[in-house]
């Protein structure tokens, strides 16, 4: 049993050997189909490489400071992969691919106009040569359609015939327009020119604009666009990270703006106040005459000075205080105003509000990227909200507490008040008078303090931005890669044909080679028969030297090996699946083939419905077959003599009758055969194809052998599966096939030497099926096969 399976996995293993020869061989005789493919591909490669805009990367690096970087906090929660940088550094890539920060690059580059100039091979984009900068104030519909030509003049354009002067705003065919001009050498005066949509623009560049990460854990960002203008990508990089600056120190900058603002506007009040108490003192004292106070006046002044001081101290913290609680109480929205502390020096109170100032600047880079609605945002909301808690009562707890004081300060400054009311009238009201001086001079210095301090604070702040590598351009371009296009040129130079080949092989339900037989059946091959040049139906004579005979010899050869009898006479029954696969011509030549060995051979032509050969031979059909079956003729009446061959004997079909099958069974056939099988060797009897009626199968019985015909390129593949059956069932004694008509440049078998070792030309096909043989001294050279596909 094992030796079975060997045996089989073996056969198994060779026809998948010999199909890949076959395949293989098929590919190489097809040769002249990959080089066409190849130079037609090679064509198009070079025809894509020479005409297709060439694009170019353009990379910058950055490095996005971290202000907590080093803390004890952030380094513990780094431990434990609950916070990373790189969570900051995501939400600073979104920033960089943000549509507002790129709609002010196209504004300030203005690379929402192209200008292209004419080149060799294709219209080339200018950016840097480009001498003329177009401002689209307002643009109409025409404008973005179609582009237009522009003619650059040293003192105006020319549009359409129209001229324009460089610096006004004037109106145009494509709208209003402003042109500027750049540079006084105007390499290119002839641009053509394309308005786009500034929203077409800014999601272009935000989609080209890629932002990688190179490490985890770093907060250095590698920004890359690609762009078929290296220089236009150069710009583009840079101010992209300039405005992203801007817009860091922006953020930065809030709480110092808004003090500045508040401490400005105090300035100016206490400016004015101040003014005007001195000219109050200057007016009294010309008016009453006096020069100085006593030495106790001047003490006193000195505690009502200090007094009204931090009395006015405790009222700006207060005023702060109220500033502090709207903040508490208002909404986090985009743009929120951020409370000046001026006064204020409770550093956990200040501690809150610049944590609640960092988590709204948070919040103001996230909502850019994600909706309010996020996790992430309502998660800044609720810090926010525990951050304002811990601000309102600390803010509570210090207004009780300058609230005391307020209140002390106040009991002090009535204290003084009596005392004033015991100073001569003169000298009480000037004392009021300097006290108010004393009290705004001290407030205004107290101010201007805090203003520089405030100032230098802003003029302080560094950006969290620093550019590691600036933009620049790869000298070779990332598409097309060359090696990358001639590659794909190749593989699909290769494929093409090799898959067209293969389809055609695949739709091809025709027997095209012998291994597909061999799959489907185990029905012997007893013989193999080439496509032949014939001049006449009867090929084989004792003379004839050609391909097709030299078969018919093998295959009479492999069938006398086959009869096991060699003492009694020989009945081999001929047929096919269907009509036109060449039994008839087969029978004939088989028949030829057994006479010319002096045996006595008789050809039986039983295909009553389409009988051929008595056409083959030139034989009336006046008496036969049907005759003999009707009782209207004997044996000695129809059987004729074959001309030339003198022991080949024929008897035809006769008229043909409208029961062919009913014939066949009666017992005239049976004793026809009887008969002719004690006066002849060999009984070739030629069928119809069983594929159509059932004549063979009722003939079959009175056969010896069955030789089953199989045209190449012509025979159905599905026939094969009804030979098999007939052959597994033995439905045909000692059945046989035989494979005819075999076309050799159709690839019929790897290793048949059909043709070309045997030296025959192919000229046409005759309605047999086989051509006239031309007989050739030498092969054709190698290139007469080239021009004949001309």
């Amino acid at each position: 049993m094992s030796s079975a399976n060997s045996k089989t996995s073996d056969f198994g293993n060779e026809a998948v050997k010999e199909y890949y020869k076959f395949l293989l061989i098929r590919y190489y005789k097809n040769w002249y189909w990959f080089a066409i493919s190849l130079a037609v591909c090679t064509a198009v490669a070079y025809l894509y490489l020479r005409y297709t805009q060439p694009t170019y990367s353009v990379q910058s690096s950055v490095l996005i400071k971290d202000e907590q970087a080093g803390s004890a906090k952030e380094n513990i929660l780094q431990e434990l992969d609950m916070f990373s940088p790189k969570k900051v550094v995501e939400n600073e890539m979104e920033i960089l691919k943000s549509r507002a920060l790129t709609e002010k690059v196209v504004d300030e580059l203005g690379f929402d106009v192209s200008y292209m100039v004419e080149g060799r091979l294709r219209d080339q984009e200018i950016f840097i040569d480009n001498a003329l900068r177009i401002y689209v104030v307002k643009a109409n519909d025409i404008a973005f359609q179609k582009p237009f030509e522009i003619l650059i003049n040293k003192n105006q354009v020319v549009l359409e015939g129209v001229s324009y002067p460089y610096g006004k705003v004037v109106k145009t065919p494509y709208g209003l327009l402003q042109f500027q001009k750049r540079s006084a050498n105007i390499a290119h005066p002839n641009i053509t020119v394309k308005i786009n949509h500034k929203d077409d623009v800014v999601n272009d560049l935000v989609t080209s604009l890629k932002i990688s990460q190179p490490r985890r854990f770093s907060s250095i960002l590698v920004l890359t666009q690609e762009t078929t203008l290296p220089e236009k990508g150069v710009a583009y990089l840079n101010r992209l990270v300039h405005f992203y600056d801007l817009a860091s120190l922006e953020d930065k900058n809030k709480v110092a703006s808004n003090t500045l603002r508040f401490v400005d506007d105090r300035l100016k009040i206490i400016a004015k106040e101040l003014t005007n108490v001195e000219q109050n003192i200057e007016t009294y004292k010309t008016s009453s005459g006096i020069v100085d106070l006593s030495a106790e006046s001047t003490v006193f002044l000195e505690k009502v000075k200090d007094s009204d001081t931090q009395l006015n101290q405790v009222a700006i913290q207060l005023g702060a205080l109220q500033e502090l609680e709207k903040y508490v109480q208002s909404k986090p929205t985009k743009g929120s105003i951020v409370p000046a502390t001026i006064g204020l020096e409770d550093p956990t109170l200040l501690g809150l509000i610049k944590q609640a100032v960092e988590l709204e600047l948070q919040r103001e880079k996230i909502i850019k990227t994600l909706p309010e609605t996020s996790s992430a945002v309502e998660t800044i909301d609720n810090q926010l909200r525990i951050t304002k808690a811990n601000i309102s009562d600390n803010a509570t707890s210090l207004k009780k507490a300058l609230l005391n004081a307020q209140r002390k300060f106040q009991s002090s400054n009535a204290k003084l008040e009596a005392f004033i009311r015991s100073v001569p009238t003169k000298e009480r009201k000037l004392l009021d008078i300097s006290r108010q001086q004393s009290i705004k001079g001290g407030l205004y210095t107290y101010l201007l303090q805090k203003r520089e301090e405030t100032a230098l604070s802003y003029a302080s702040t560094v950006s969290d931005l620093r550019v590691v590598d600036p933009p620049k351009a790869n000298s070779t371009p990332v598409r097309p890669i060359r090696r990358l296009v001639f590659f794909i040129t190749l593989t699909l130079g290769l494929l093409i044909p090799t898959f067209f080949i293969w389809l055609t092989d695949f739709f091809n339900s025709k027997i095209a080679r012998k291994g597909q037989i061999e799959e489907i059946t185990k029905v012997p091959i007893i013989g193999e028969v080439v496509q032949a040049n014939v001049s006449s139906p009867l090929e084989v004579s004792a003379t004839s030297r050609s391909v097709l005979s030299e078969q018919i010899r093998a295959l009479r050869t492999n069938i006398q090996f086959l009869n096991t009898d060699n003492e009694s006479s020989q009945t081999i029954l001929v047929t096919s699946s269907i009509s036109g696969e060449g039994k008839s011509f087969i029978s004939l030549n088989l028949a030829a083939s057994l006479a010319i060995t002096d045996r006595k051979v008789i050809l039986l032509e039983l295909d009553l419905r389409k009988p051929k050969l008595h056409k083959y031979l030139n034989i009336s059909t006046a008496k036969g077959v049907s005759n003999y079956l009707a009782n209207q003729a004997t044996l000695d009446e129809i059987v004729l003599p074959v001309e030339g061959y003198p022991n080949l004997y024929f008897i035809p079909c006769g008229p043909t009758p409208p029961n062919p099958s009913e014939l066949f069974s009666t017992e005239r056939m049976k004793r026809l055969f009887n008969d002719l099988k004690e006066s002849f060797d060999f009984i070739i009897a030629d069928t119809p194809p069983i594929g159509l009626v059932s004549d063979a199968l009722i003939l079959a019985k009175y056969s010896n052998m069955t030789l089953y015909i199989i045209r190449h390129m012509y025979t159905q593949k599905a026939y094969l599966k009804n030979i098999a059956t007939h052959y597994s069932e033995k439905r045909f004694n000692n059945m046989g096939l035989l494979i005819n008509g075999i076309i050799p440049k159709k690839d019929y078998e790897y290793n048949y030497g059909y043709g070309g070792d045997y030296g025959y030309g192919y000229s046409y096909t005759s309605e047999y099926g086989y051509s006239e043989d031309k007989v050739t001294k030498s092969k054709k050279p190698w290139y007469t096969k080239i021009t004949n596909l001309w």
